[in-house]
Formats: structure tokens, sequence, C-alpha cells
């Protein structure tokens, strides 16, 4: 999701994700550049080089076949999240009969 959000480059994107703490540990660099890669070779992102500074980095953008695989992937999650709640509400609503 992060790279839909406009280019990028693999450390900043290491930094938003530890920002985020998706990972209590941290996150593994060497898995997001996999990640990456996999994603380059899926078509899902494109590549190029650009400069930070006077840095040269590796350059993400979300391609249009990323963003439909992207929206896919959101609307699977908005289901699990969905089935996830109902079974939580589930297991509130039993624990509440049995209290009573």
């Amino acid at each position: 999701m992060l790279v839909a959000q406009g280019p990028t480059y693999g450390y900043k994107l290491i930094g938003e994700l530890n920002e985020l703490d998706v990972a209590p540990e941290g996150i593994d660099a060497g898995t997001v550049y996999r990640t990456l890669r996999s994603m380059d070779a899926d078509g899902l992102v494109s590549t190029e080089w650009g400069l930070q500074g006077d840095q040269p980095r590796r350059e993400y953008r979300l391609t249009e076949e990323g963003a439909c695989a992207l929206e896919d992937w959101m609307d699977v999650m908005s289901e699990r999240k969905r089935l996830i709640e109902h079974f939580l509400d589930q297991g509130q609503t039993s624990t509440q009969e049995q209290e009573e």
C-alpha cells in the first residue's frame, strides 16, 4: 500500500513500515527487498534508478497491474476483517450469555 502513495525507495519503505509498527521486532530489510524484486518480476511495480541527494537509489512505482492487484488484495482484507469482527462479536455474545 505504501508504494501506491507514490514513487519510493526500499530504505524509505522500511522506515515507514517500522513507524507503522507492522512487526514489533522490526522489519527485515532482506524481506522487503526480496518482496520488491518479486513484485518487479511480476509486473506489479516498475523500477528505475534515481538520486536521493547525491546517492543513487532504486525507485519503485506501482504499475497499473499492481494497482489492480492492490485493489483485489484490499477487498480480500476487508472481507477478512469483516469475518474476524463477526467471529469476535460471536465470542463476546457467548461470554455475555454465560455471565448472565
